[in-house]
């Protein structure tokens, strides 16, 4: 899990810190853009251009929440960018409701949950984390012990206690679940 200290390496010029950095916030930026743009092959890109962007001007972060702050803004303003060069700016801010403005703030909360969901996933034990994967794809019980070729019972055991440790781990984002769920 990352924390300020990357930032610094990073700062630094470590391209180790910057790896662990861009691994992390990789799918959440691509989320956000794509949900926003619906162009998968733009938003790699743009996200691409994020971190190029970011790594030039390391130096002047120094903590993660700066980051994530100065990557989702940089994202925000490109999409905007491009909407005006599009001839598309005038109709979409005109059209934009109060809903619609909430949604892009919602999109934001989202990437970020579904990153932290993601990092506290992968770092269960093996055979509990593919249990969670497994049945996050809406697999059956038997469904998950005939892939993994182990017992139902074996399932609902690897299944219970990967729930608690994800409930353990992501207990600091249970204010912002009720935040997902809104219209």
């Amino acid at each position: 899990m990352l924390e300020d200290t990357h930032v610094q390496k990073i700062a630094r010029g470590e391209r180790t810190a910057f790896r662990m950095l861009h691994e992390e916030l990789y799918g959440r930026l691509f989320y956000y853009v794509f949900k926003l743009s619906r162009d998968r092959e733009a938003s790699e890109d743009l996200v691409q251009e994020a971190f190029i962007r970011f790594w030039e001007h390391r130096a002047t972060f120094d903590s993660l929440l700066a980051v994530k702050v100065y990557l989702f803004t940089y994202l925000k303003n490109k999409i905007m960018t491009r909407a005006r060069d599009e001839g598309n700016r005038r109709r979409i801010l005109a059209g934009m409701t109060r809903e619609e403005a909430f949604t892009e703030d919602h999109l934001m909360v989202a990437a970020e949950v579904c990153g932290e969901v993601h990092q506290a996933v992968s770092e269960l034990p093996e055979r509990t984390r593919r249990v969670i994967e497994l049945s996050m794809e809406e697999m059956s019980v038997e469904e998950v012990a005939a892939a993994l070729a182990i017992s139902p019972n074996s399932v609902k055991t690897l299944k219970k206690a990967g729930y608690q440790a994800l409930r353990v781990k992501l207990k600091h984002l249970k204010a912002l679940l009720p935040l997902l769920f809104l219209p």
